[in-house]
């Protein structure tokens, strides 16, 4: 996780005073994280109820401002407009409905779990500047959403 988490954040920008969802958040460490490094508003999102729970029970005991839902990713709605949205995938099958969230101009970082690359999806789903971070765990895809 430390070096996922490493590459995570050198793809991100400064997350002071944004807004930033996390699709496929599991048990909260990435949201607790995202936090911690100045985002404003975070909400992490999983599909998996135990998980989601550990994350809340988490947030009980330790409050920082993180909210979490429960959605699957093939239903998964748009949660309003956030400058950064973190996906952990491992296909690109949901890609444009993750990126619903995303505002016009804001950042999409794919986490990808099982070694896909969702460079093609990015581009049919109209992002640019496509950058690669990898690290052993998997590769990270950083993309700007232009419409």
């Amino acid at each position: 996780m430390a070096d996922q988490a490493a590459a995570l954040l050198e793809a991100l920008p400064d997350l002071a005073g944004r807004a930033v969802l996390v699709v496929g958040c599991g048990d909260g460490r990435y949201p607790r994280l995202l936090r911690s490094e100045g985002a404003r508003r975070v909400v992490g999102v999983d599909a998996n109820q135990a998980l989601i729970a550990v994350a809340q029970r988490e947030e009980e005991r330790d409050p920082i401002g993180i909210s979490y839902e429960l959605h699957r990713l093939a239903r998964l709605p748009v949660m309003g407009a956030f400058d950064v949205v973190v996906a952990l995938l491992d296909s690109p099958e949901h890609l444009g409905r993750v990126a619903a969230s995303l505002v016009t101009g804001g950042l999409l970082v794919v986490v990808a779990t099982n070694g896909f690359s969702p460079e093609e999806a990015l581009r049919d789903n109209d992002f640019q500047d496509i950058v690669l971070h990898r690290h052993e765990s998997g590769d990270v895809h950083s993309a700007r959403k232009t419409s």
